[in-house]
């Protein structure tokens, strides 16, 4: 549990780096937390072949760039003890050949870098060389050493294709045997399921058999660990988490393997009331002889409550977990449920499967006395006190509501993101190559037409493209430019596909007009997919997020420079025989656009 304990976010964090591991690894004596390590399964094999090139492991702080270095060591027969050892350069022979490797590449002076730098280009350039080299450096810090680098023709030319590699993944030279391959860009909900198995299955465990604080279940360390574990991996909590990290991993916020271990770790061992919100078997006792077990529940872990409020809030792990506002945010039939269900008939047999089936950190004590409190008149106190209750409430039900209820309840609806599940749905049927849901396109064409005319339009199966007539910012736009048909018809289409720059990670909306215009793709991270969601059921779209608004206006203008070079190419002229032709936008009873012309003498 001290082992465990040091990955959680505390000020002594020193298993945060894998030098500090190796150490507590041997201190402690104890088998390590062996986390996955796909690249080295690549480099190894790659190194040892003909056609080995030099690699460089890129990615933010926490990746795991010095772990998968010191694999790819030991995998190709390094001695551990010299790795250890600390050495900034390491250099191991094997076969005909020599691999250097350079585990951090910040850690070097400018003299020493620039050297090496120097080294690496001439042999990464040169197609005879028996020398290749792995280095790992966070982004900022390998363009950085390269610039600051003597300016040689041979430095000048890795530095473009390094920039080439970190941008679009390829490079136009190809003189120069180096590949580059970004962490940061590895879905980091895969690998928080691995860390879990690999944290939750340690043998370590199994000496909490024989511990008397978890025999009769009410340990909160071994109870919380029980419950990551799950039923299997369509365990709603792990289902659940996964899609958080998910969703911020598309968002832009990337999870480091180091803020994911930090995760496991607070989840399984958080406590309030414990040193610096970390439990050890030590506390154990303490804290169920105080009756506060249910503060170290998992579902509030998750979130960093039992951290200090300062603490979680500058936390960059917390920060991005609780941008979702599960606790704050929530639906009339969940709290429902919650304040009235033990009483209420209709809520009964919801009330038992979903509260009272969970007396560690459902129906506790705590709970049932607060909501009685509230329920006959509380006051202002004792009302604020049950608030808190329910906030935990409703962050245990979003990760244990089970999936046949979670439509019934909208469950979604406990955060931010009311159609983030929408959003990943469609995410996983373009994953998969399979026709995205018709629901989510009409979403997004609705959302779209609303925010283009800046009027409430119901139209679904076209897009109305509308201009106010000048280039202002006009919040209304009057003026229809041009009808775009939603389902594939005359060379048109708009359609939910990949993102064309990421894969089959990214969502993007695609709109095709005829085989002599390029099309066009807006890409849709879940905070855009949400705002045309909101926007399509009636919301302002100023006053949800004006960042997304702006985003989508561009989109717009791009859409209307696209129709203009069409028009200009087809030689159509605005003015014909003295008469100008304005199609104005008129709603019908129904709500749907439709053109009104007006012609005007010129």
């Amino acid at each position: 549990m001290r082992f465990l304990r040091n990955y959680g976010p505390i000020p002594t964090n020193d298993n945060m780096y894998d030098e500090s591991i190796q150490r507590a690894l041997r201190r402690h004596k104890i088998r390590p937390i062996t986390l996955p390590a796909p690249l080295r399964d690549q480099l190894v094999p790659m190194f040892k072949s003909d056609a080995a090139v030099s690699h460089i492991i890129t990615g933010t702080a926490g990746d795991g760039k010095t772990y998968h270095c010191r694999e790819v060591w030991t995998a190709l027969g390094g001695d551990v003890t010299a790795w250890n050892l600390g050495d900034k350069i390491q250099r191991l022979a094997f076969d005909d050949r020599t691999l250097v490797i350079v585990k951090d590449l910040s850690e070097l002076r400018d003299d020493e870098s620039n050297e090496l730098i120097a080294e690496f280009a001439r042999d990464v350039a040169d197609p005879a060389t028996r020398t290749f080299y792995l280095f790992a450096a966070n982004h900022g810090q390998l363009l950085e050493k390269l610039k600051s680098a003597p300016d040689t023709a041979e430095i000048v030319r890795v530095s473009k294709v390094v920039e080439d590699l970190l941008v679009t993944g390829i490079t136009s030279d190809p003189g120069i045997a180096l590949e580059l391959t970004d962490l940061s860009r590895s879905p980091a909900a895969k690998v928080a399921m691995a860390i879990i198995d690999e944290v939750t299955r340690h043998e370590g465990w199994n000496g909490c058999e024989n511990c008397g604080a978890s025999t009769d279940g009410r340990c909160p360390i071994f109870e919380n660990r029980r419950r990551l574990i799950g039923e299997g991996p369509d365990d709603p909590i792990r289902q659940r988490l996964t899609a958080l990290i998910e969703l911020s991993e598309r968002n832009g916020s990337h999870f480091p393997v180091r803020q994911l271990l930090a995760l496991v770790a607070n989840a399984i061992l958080g406590h309030p009331d414990a040193r610096d919100g970390l439990m050890t078997c030590n506390d154990v006792a303490a804290i169920q002889a105080s009756g506060k077990v249910d503060l170290a529940s998992i579902y509030r872990n998750i979130f960093g409550e039992n951290l200090k409020p300062s603490k979680a809030e500058k936390t960059e792990l917390f920060r991005k977990l609780n941008a979702f506002g599960i606790g704050a945010e929530t639906s009339n039939r969940v709290d429902n449920l919650l304040v009235y269900g033990a009483d209420d008939p209709a809520y009964a047999a919801d009330y038992q499967a979903l509260i009272l089936s969970d007396p560690v950190y459902g129906a506790t004590p705590a709970y049932a006395t607060a909501q009685r409190t509230y329920l006959e008149g509380a006051e202002d106190g004792d009302r604020a006190g049950f608030l808190n209750v329910l906030r935990a409430q409703r962050q245990r039900l979003f990760f244990t509501m089970p999936e046949d209820k979670a439509e019934d309840y909208a469950l979604w609806d406990l955060t931010v993101f009311r159609y983030a599940g929408l959003y990943l749905d469609v995410a996983d049927k373009i994953a998969a190559k399979q026709s995205v849901p018709r629901a989510a396109l009409n979403l997004v064409v609705r959302g779209l037409n609303r925010i283009f005319t800046g009027m409430l339009v119901q139209n679904q199966d076209e897009l109305v493209l509308a201009t106010s007539g000048s280039y202002s910012q006009s919040k209304r736009s009057p003026l229809l430019d041009e009808l775009i048909s939603v389902p594939r018809s005359g060379g048109e289409e708009v359609a939910i596909v990949a993102d064309p720059g990421d894969g089959s990670f990214g969502v993007s909306v695609k709109l095709v007009r005829g085989k002599e215009i390029p099309p066009v793709f807006l890409s849709l991270s879940p905070t855009r997919f949400e705002f045309l969601g909101r926007v399509a059921e009636g919301a302002l779209p100023s006053s949800f997020s004006l960042e997304c608004h702006e985003d989508l206006l561009a989109f717009k203008a791009r859409l209307l420079r696209q129709t203009e070079n069409r028009r200009r190419l087809d030689g159509e002229e605005e003015a014909s025989d003295g008469e100008l032709v304005l199609r104005f936008i008129d709603l019908n009873a129904n709500g749907r656009a439709q053109p009104r012309r007006v012609i005007v003498r010129v």
